[in-house]
């Protein structure tokens, strides 16, 4: 391990806590972006029903099952300490990048009606943000 990588080395447990920081925090950012438009809509009964759905696929069959993936790998460590920026793999800090430029590209360059943003950005900002709950409660609840 280089120096650098030691110095901002945390026992495993802090990373889960990081993890879900990181995540809540771009769940609110997610819905700041999101919300505006979504408010703008009107519809609101079909909006909500569609932002509900949103979060609960995004929830049920995505972020948690990262939340539970993490948190076993890094439970699992026989490391004392790990490396601050480690609550990722490399796969999931990939799969984020490719998510934050595919949400700035369609922004950006209007590919999608602002309807389907806000309803879309809603939900998936939601379920992020309840996973990074998700993320402290298993710090919480988890002793290394």
């Amino acid at each position: 391990m280089n120096n650098f990588k030691q110095k901002s080395s945390i026992p495993n447990k802090y990373l889960i806590l990081i993890a879900g920081v990181v995540w809540m925090f771009a769940g609110i950012m997610v819905m700041k972006t999101g919300l505006p438009l979504f408010i703008n809509q009107g519809e609101y009964i079909f909006s909500v029903f569609l932002a509900a759905s949103v979060f609960s696929v995004f929830y049920f069959f995505v972020f948690s099952k990262l939340v539970e993936k993490h948190t076993i790998r890094i439970s699992k460590d026989n490391k004392k300490k790990m490396f601050v920026m480690e609550f990722f793999d490399k796969k999931s800090y990939l799969i984020m990048v490719v998510m934050v430029l595919g949400g700035i590209t369609i922004r950006k360059f209007s590919l999608l009606p602002a309807f389907f943003i806000g309803f879309f950005y809603v939900g998936i900002g939601s379920a992020l943000f309840s996973c990074g709950m998700k993320f402290v409660y298993k710090f919480k609840n988890l002793s290394l």
